[in-house]
């Protein structure tokens, strides 16, 4: 069995309290289960969070800052995040054996919902380069799309994970643009078991779901319906963890993870606090789903840990 970890949504601001060197201890126990992959789907850095009268980081706040004002402040963020060491120590021994994977969402691109139409060019080329720089780790940032795929386990692949770039080329009418989405169709077509496709924003769920999308999300369906592979969705965002049964709407699986560290609401109450991951084990023949919910104490130590486990229903199999 391969098992991937898979995580979004972390903000180093949400919870002061917390000493720096004992902060996101959800990091350590991701680590502890020693997953063969991580996925990192969404806001690794918050550019903004919370209302204007109680954040002095308030939503779309970096959209009046400069271009050196706003490279500063992003570069500034990583740099924090990083140097946090449960998270830091989980990075380094993902990139040690080149199994590290991300995208980002609104928060770690731009600002709270972006689109790619709303974002300068020059801002976008400043968060393009510093999500590659801190997040991928390229010394040389490359000229790559941030989209891609990659076929898993490495040695002997039985699943195709497909990673979408939902900010870069969304407009009111289009979430991926069209050399995104045709890219997305022809990845889908293979010969292995499953496809999992990665994504920062849901299918079907949260405000910014990719259901909004109508046209691209119906050539999605057809596709899901079309493929000889299994198809699931795998996303972040919304700071909940969700498992979703294909229906009239919704064509696959899909399979949400959100909030690993992080406030539901920017409120200072633990009722808010969110500590949730998700883990994906796979071989060829069968797919099990565990959503995380990890308890933390004000000194950031771990009380409990919740797990769901689910065993997905397949179509295809072997």
């Amino acid at each position: 069995m391969t098992r991937i970890a898979f995580a979004s949504c972390c903000r180093y601001e949400s919870f002061p309290h917390i000493p720096h060197n004992l902060k996101q201890a959800e990091w350590r126990v991701v680590a502890d289960t020693n997953p063969d992959y991580l996925f990192l789907l969404g806001d690794q850095i918050y550019m903004d969070y919370g209302l204007r009268f109680f954040s002095q980081e308030y939503i779309r706040s970096p959209e009046k800052l400069t271009i050196d004002q706003f490279e500063a402040k992003m570069d500034a963020k990583y740099s924090q995040q990083f140097s946090v060491p449960h998270f830091n120590n989980l990075i380094t021994k993902m990139r040690e054996k080149n199994a590290l994977f991300a995208t980002w969402d609104d928060h770690d691109f731009a600002w709270d919902n972006a689109l790619g139409s709303d974002v300068p060019d020059d801002k976008k080329a400043v968060s393009t380069r510093l999500f590659k720089q801190w997040v991928l780790g390229q010394e040389k940032p490359d000229d790559k799309p941030i989209y891609r795929y990659v076929d898993l386990p490495k040695d002997n692949p039985v699943a195709r994970f497909i990673i979408l770039d939902n900010r870069s080329y969304s407009n009111k009418k289009s979430m991926l643009g069209e050399t995104q989405m045709a890219f997305l169709l022809e990845k889908m077509q293979h010969k292995l078991a499953h496809t999992f496709v990665c994504s920062s924003l849901t299918l079907t769920q949260g405000g910014e779901d990719w259901s909004n999308f109508s046209d691209e999300y119906a050539l999605f369906c057809q596709a899901v319906h079309a493929s000889e592979p299994n198809v699931f969705f795998v996303a972040g965002d919304i700071h909940k963890n969700k498992l979703l049964e294909p229906n009239k709407k919704r064509p696959c699986y899909e399979i949400i993870s959100s909030g690993i560290s992080v406030n539901y609401l920017a409120l200072p109450f633990s009722f808010d606090d969110r500590h949730n991951w998700g883990s994906i084990e796979f071989d060829e023949n069968s797919v099990t789903v565990e959503l995380h919910k990890v308890k933390v104490s004000n000194l950031g130590e771990i009380k409990e840990t919740e797990c769901t486990r689910s065993t997905l229903s397949l179509l295809n199999t072997g």
